[in-house]
């Protein structure tokens, strides 16, 4: 089955960098077909976008991509606290880079879609803190 659905240009370019990300991470052969399968598909969907300043999206897709790195870094060593029952003061200040990181990573995917004119943008409000 395949399911077609209307994405900010952002989102696009975050769901590839994850799964960039996956490819180094991942060693499992049959999860890395899929993977590839994925990331092949939406890489060709990106391909078709025009924009008038490529050096600003790629600076803003480098970005994401480091963001990306580390927030998988961040929920890895969480998962390590949680395995080794330890919410200290570590676990604590993890969780807290998690909400810094994802509002960043928020600006850029938004950067973004500003920069393409995407039809779609994403916007995130929370509390502030």
């Amino acid at each position: 089955m395949k399911i077609l659905a209307e994405i900010s240009v952002g989102e696009l370019f975050d769901k590839i960098t994850i799964l960039n990300i996956k490819t180094q991470k991942i060693n499992d052969t049959e999860k890395l077909i899929n993977i590839k399968n994925e990331l092949n598909f939406l890489n060709n969907q990106a391909s078709s976008i025009i924009v008038k300043d490529q050096d600003s999206l790629s600076q803003n897709i480098n970005k994401l991509q480091s963001i990306n790195e580390e927030l998988w870094d961040i929920e890895n060593h969480k998962r390590e606290c949680e395995a080794n029952k330890d919410f200290g003061e570590k676990f604590i200040q993890l969780s807290r880079d998690v909400h810094f990181k994802n509002d960043i990573r928020a600006q850029i995917k938004k950067e973004i879609n500003l920069l393409t004119d995407s039809i779609i943008v994403e916007e995130k409000e929370y509390s502030k803190y």
